[in-house]
């Protein structure tokens, strides 16, 4: 049973079902909810997973890269009606080291063409309509693909939300990060840590929100070795070489490509999809309306998601994190412990890279 057609996998690959799986899933499934925790990922996706990738050997100190030309990197964002926090993420990337960051603008109706410009970023427009996550998967490779003929050499692309902003482990920014890589090297993945509100926040524009937003929990994604949930930094040696798949969860590679090679070393990642309480609901009731980007989409899970956020919401300025829904697989369906994000990383890690409480 193929999975590639339903599921938008790049290269026409992707996971077989097998006899078992079904009946097995069904009762990992039955299992969890009698525990009171999400379901796991199904079997079938845990081999995938599994097997795209590898990891290369741990290299201190400057690589090979120093002896060649200095490497390039690109951000690129895809949003859609995000004019609260993109010119943050924007200047994030920048002051991570990036050289040029391109936005997708999804067909927003506010300002976020605008505030991704004044940041400093390219923005490229696109026609909006239902959310379709295939869809928004091939728009981000053909940009990278295009972007790195352009450029005529190998590019590093680091591609995140509009409510992600990620940095590099330790001191180091992700610039200082790739000048240690070993040259096989072909991703990083992220650790993450999902921050929410409290009673007082009031996250502010054009500033970081880990400024307001301190409260944070990390998530460890079962399925990678290494526990990244995200991987969105990729080595583009070439068009069509590798490239993110949906979510930026793994990373796609023809199959004679395979394995991906990953780093041992890894990112920060702040994850922010719940900031300001009537900015952020507002959002999230238009894109669910039966009209709007989630309610006419096919992917109802997309929209099942941005429901339970904003019941999320309501319970995170409440502070009843106790009660919140949970949609992690394999984590307790509801509440979990929150705690001060410094408290959940390295010393080293405490510092932000930025000025806190001004714009960045």
């Amino acid at each position: 049973m193929p999975f590639p057609q339903t599921h938008g996998f790049l290269f026409d690959d992707g996971p077989r079902g097998r006899v078992l799986d079904v009946p097995r899933y069904a009762f990992e499934v039955a299992f969890a909810k009698a525990r009171r925790r999400n379901p796991p990922f199904p079997p079938w996706w845990r081999r995938y997973v599994g097997s795209w990738q590898t990891f290369a050997p741990e290299r201190a100190g400057p690589s090979a890269n120093d002896a060649r030309e200095r490497p390039l990197i690109f951000g690129l964002c895809q949003a859609w009606n995000e004019d609260d926090v993109i010119y943050a993420t924007v200047r994030n990337l920048f002051g991570q080291g990036v050289d040029e960051v391109f936005v997708i603008d999804d067909g927003s109706d506010d300002d976020t063409a605008a505030e991704a410009a004044a940041a400093g970023a390219t923005v490229l427009r696109q026609a909006g309509g239902a959310f379709n996550e295939v869809r928004r998967t091939e728009r981000i490779a053909r940009v990278i693909d295009e972007r790195t003929a352009s450029a005529g050499r190998p590019l590093w692309w680091i591609m995140v939300d509009a409510d992600e902003f990620p940095r590099g482990p330790g001191r180091s920014t992700i610039r200082e990060l790739v000048g240690t890589l070993a040259p096989e090297v072909d991703t990083v993945g992220s650790r993450v840590l999902e921050h929410y509100p409290s009673r007082s926040s009031a996250p502010e524009p054009r500033h970081h929100p880990i400024d307001e937003l301190r409260m944070a929990r990390p998530y460890l994604n079962p399925a990678c070795p290494a526990g990244h949930w995200k991987h969105q930094l990729l080595h583009v040696r070439a068009p069509g070489d590798l490239r993110f798949r949906m979510g930026r969860h793994t990373i796609a590679a023809p199959p004679d490509r395979r394995p991906v090679v990953e780093s041992r070393s890894s990112l920060l990642m702040h994850h922010f999809p719940l900031r300001g309480r009537e900015r952020t609901e507002r959002r999230f009731r238009q894109a669910t309306a039966r009209s709007g980007r989630y309610g006419a989409g096919s992917d109802k899970l997309v929209g099942q998601r941005t429901e339970l956020r904003l019941r999320m919401l309501e319970l995170a300025y409440e502070e009843k994190y106790e009660l919140m829904p949970a949609m992690f697989p394999g984590q307790r369906n509801i509440g979990f412990p929150v705690h001060d994000w410094r408290e959940l990383v390295e010393p080293a890690e405490r510092e932000p890279h930025h000025r806190p409480g001004l714009p960045l």
